[in-house]
C-alpha cells in the first residue's frame, strides 16, 4: 500500500470522530485493584472465589458474557462494560454521557452490582493507583490472548513494563472534538495538563513493600516501560500538529500484535507501516491498532486523557468534573492553548519528572505547580453548570490544602497500617465513603 493511503487510512479514522458540540459526551474507565479484606493481598483472576468466579456472579444480575475460550474475561450491560487488566484489575467502563450524574448513576449502579459478591468472598474493591501489597512476581496474567503477546514483548523493554500491565490501575477520561483544529486544540491542551492530572490524581502510597517518598509511582512506572509508545507524543508541543502527525505516529510504532478477521496475530518487531504493505484493514481492526500506543493522551475517534489515578468515590467523579469543565469552554481552552504554545517539548518533559521530586512546588512556566493547579480548577467551574461544579469540591478541597491522595494514605499507614486503605474501598448500596469529610477530618486535625 502506497504510504500516503496508509496515513489515509489512519486519519479516516479520527476524522470520524468529529462531532458537533452539542453532541459532546465523556467516557469514563473507572479501574479497580481488587483485595483479600484480611491482608490486602491481590485477588488472582484464578481458583476459587477469585475475578473470573466474582464476574460469573455478575451473569445473574443482567450481565452478558465476554469469553476467550472457555475463560471468562468481561461483561456487557447496556453499552456498559465490564473488563479485567492483566493482572486481574477490575474496569468498569461506562458508555459515553453528558452529564455526569448519568456518569455517576452508572458507576455506582455497578459498584452496588459487584461489591456485595465481594464482600461474600471476603474482598473489596479500591480506588487507587497501584496494588498495595502483593509483589509483581506473584501476579499471574489472565488467560488472554493479547496479554500474552504483550507481555513477552515487553520483557526486552523498560524495567517497569510488567508493574504496569499487572499492577496499576487508573482513572482514564476520553472527550470529543469538533473538526481537526479543534482536535489538535484539546490534544495539545491535554498534553500540557498531563503532568498536573497525575499529581492531582496521585493515589499510589506503597511501592514494593515501602512507602514511596517521592511523587506519582504510575507516572515513574510509565517512564520506564516502553518508550516509543509511552510518555507525550513526539511533535505534540510544535506548531504543526494534526491529523496526519498523529497518524504517522501510529505507522512508525511497533503494534505487537494485530486483530485480524477476528483472529489475533503476533506481529514481533514489524511497524504499523510495513504491515500496512501486505495487510488490508477494516476500521475496527485500524482503531485496535491504534489502541496498542499507550501515551499519556491518545486518539482514535475522541481523545483519551490517560495519566489519572484510580480514585474513590466522589473523588473519581470530581476528576470527571475537572475535564469536562476544562476542555468543553472555549475560552478557558483558548486561554490553555496559549500556555501550551510557550512550552517546548524538553520543558514539559523537565516538568514531568520535576513533579515527581517537588509535587506541588515544580515549576513551569514562571508559575509553580499548586499555582497552575488552582488556575485549572478556577477555569473548570466556567465550563459546568452550577449543578456540576458540585462535583469538583471534594477534590478542590484537597488542592487547596497541596494534599493528594497518596498523602493522605501515607499518613494514615504510618499509624495504622494498611488498615488505612479501607477509605479508598468502595462501597455498596450508594454509601461509599464519604471521602470529603475524611478528608477535611484529617486536614483539621493535622492543623
Amino acid at each position: 500500500m502506497e504510504y500516503e493511503k496508509k496515513v489515509d487510512c489512519i486519519v479516516e479514522v479520527l476524522r470520524k470522530g468529529e462531532k458537533e458540540d452539542r453532541n459532546f459526551k465523556v467516557g469514563v474507565e473507572f479501574e479497580h485493584i481488587v483485595v483479600k479484606k484480611n491482608n490486602f493481598e491481590s485477588v488472582s483472576y484464578f481458583g476459587r472465589e477469585g475475578i473470573e468466579e466474582i464476574l460469573r456472579e455478575l451473569l445473574h444480575k443482567r450481565y452478558e458474557g465476554e469469553y476467550e475460550q472457555d475463560y471468562l474475561i468481561g461483561l456487557k450491560k447496556e453499552d456498559n462494560y465490564v473488563s479485567i487488566e492483566p493482572g486481574a484489575q477490575l474496569e468498569f467502563s461506562a458508555r459515553p454521557c453528558k452529564d455526569i450524574k448519568e456518569i455517576e448513576q452508572l458507576y455506582l449502579s455497578f459498584v452496588n452490582d459487584v461489591v456485595p459478591i465481594l464482600e461474600s468472598k471476603g474482598a473489596m474493591m479500591l480506588g487507587i493507583g497501584f496494588l498495595p501489597k502483593t509483589s509483581i512476581q506473584q501476579i499471574k496474567f489472565i488467560p488472554k490472548k493479547r496479554y500474552e503477546y504483550m507481555s513477552n514483548y515487553f520483557k526486552t523493554k523498560g524495567k517497569y513494563a510488567h508493574y504496569m500491565m499487572k499492577g496499576t490501575a487508573s482513572l482514564q477520561v476520553s472527550i470529543d472534538y469538533f473538526d481537526e483544529k479543534d482536535f489538535v486544540k484539546k490534544f495539545k491542551v491535554a498534553n500540557l495538563l498531563s503532568p498536573l492530572f497525575s499529581i492531582i490524581t496521585d493515589n499510589a502510597p506503597i511501592f514494593e513493600g515501602e512507602l514511596y517518598r517521592k511523587n506519582s509511582v504510575r507516572t515513574m512506572i510509565w517512564n520506564d516501560m516502553d518508550d516509543s509508545r509511552c510518555g507525550n507524543v513526539l511533535g505534540v508541543m510544535s506548531k504543526v500538529y494534526g491529523y496526519r502527525e498523529y497518524a504517522e505516529y501510529i505507522l512508525n510504532v511497533e503494534p505487537i500484535l494485530i486483530v485480524k478477521d477476528g483472529r489475533i496475530k503476533n506481529t514481533e518487531n514489524e511497524t504499523v507501516a510495513s504491515i500496512m504493505d501486505t495487510c488490508v484493514f477494516n476500521q475496527n481492526e485500524i482503531e485496535h491498532l491504534m489502541s496498542m500506543v499507550f501515551p499519556d493522551v491518545r486518539a482514535k475517534q475522541y481523545i483519551e486523557i490517560r495519566t489519572g489515578d484510580s480514585l474513590p468515590y466522589p473523588l473519581n467523579l470530581s476528576y470527571v468534573a475537572l475535564i469536562k469543565g476544562l476542555f468543553y469552554n472555549e475560552k478557558s481552552l483558548d486561554y490553555l492553548l496559549l500556555l501550551a504554545q510557550e512550552i517546548g517539548e524538553g520543558d514539559l518533559l523537565r516538568w514531568k519528572e520535576n513533579i515527581l521530586e517537588k509535587g506541588f512546588d515544580a515549576n513551569i512556566l514562571g508559575c509553580t505547580t499548586k499555582e497552575l493547579i488552582s488556575v485549572i480548577f478556577d477555569l473548570s467551574k466556567k465550563g459546568l453548570s452550577h449543578e456540576e461544579k458540585e462535583y469538583l469540591k471534594p477534590l478542590e478541597t484537597l488542592m487547596l490544602k497541596q494534599k493528594t491522595a497518596t498523602m493522605i494514605s501515607k499518613e494514615l499507614i504510618e499509624t495504622k497500617g494498611l488498615e488505612a486503605l479501607r477509605w479508598c474501598a468502595l462501597r455498596g448500596k450508594g454509601q461509599s465513603w464519604l471521602v470529603g469529610q475524611l478528608v477535611r477530618k484529617r486536614i483539621k486535625n493535622k492543623e
